[in-house]
């Protein structure tokens, strides 16, 4: 909890080479869905806003309402409501001009422990992210042998998803 009592998000965030779908299919515990995520105009404080689908056709979607703010390296306040899909259909209307939609399939898996959180975009057949939410951000990340690591980018906002969508790709290493 951070000093204004909301919540935090620690996590780490790294580059990584695509893996192929027989490595996808091959990890353990896994759960994929596919995500469409809008930026809103940033709030005048400078909060971060987004709404989220995130679901599968055979096992519908839920929409959310998510605000974030950094607070230091890994770390920002996060907070998250469910929301109706009217209701993200009129906070549509809210999207900032300059970033676009961003569309990626999550691959959510266990490995030694830890929970990631993988996410494809269509705009790279070469690159995917990979993420772990820790209790601290110095918390040990045990990465499994098979994700071919590009680098580290927690911190590098370049590799934020609200950066993405403006870019449309990612960004030179």
């Amino acid at each position: 909890m951070s000093e204004t009592g909301k919540p935090l998000e620690i996590e780490r965030k790294y580059l990584i080479k695509m893996p192929g779908e027989k490595l996808l299919a091959e990890l353990p515990e896994c759960e994929r869905t596919e995500i469409l995520q809008i930026y809103l105009v940033i709030k005048q404080d400078g909060v971060r806003r987004r709404i989220r689908r995130r679901g599968t056709p055979e096992r519908g979607y839920v929409c959310t309402y998510t605000e974030k703010s950094d607070v230091s390296f890994g770390v920002r306040t996060e907070e998250e409501r469910e929301i109706s899909e009217e209701e993200f259909e009129r906070l549509r209307a809210e999207a900032a001009p300059n970033r676009s939609p961003i569309e990626k399939e999550r691959v959510v898996f266990r490995w030694r422990g830890q929970v990631f959180e993988l996410d494809i975009y269509p705009f790279s057949r070469e690159f995917a992210t990979l993420e772990i939410e820790l209790p601290d951000i110095s918390a040990r990340v045990d990465l499994p042998p098979q994700i071919e690591l590009v680098k580290d980018v927690t911190g590098d906002r370049r590799f934020n998803n609200s950066e993405l969508a403006g870019l449309g790709h990612f960004p030179s290493l």
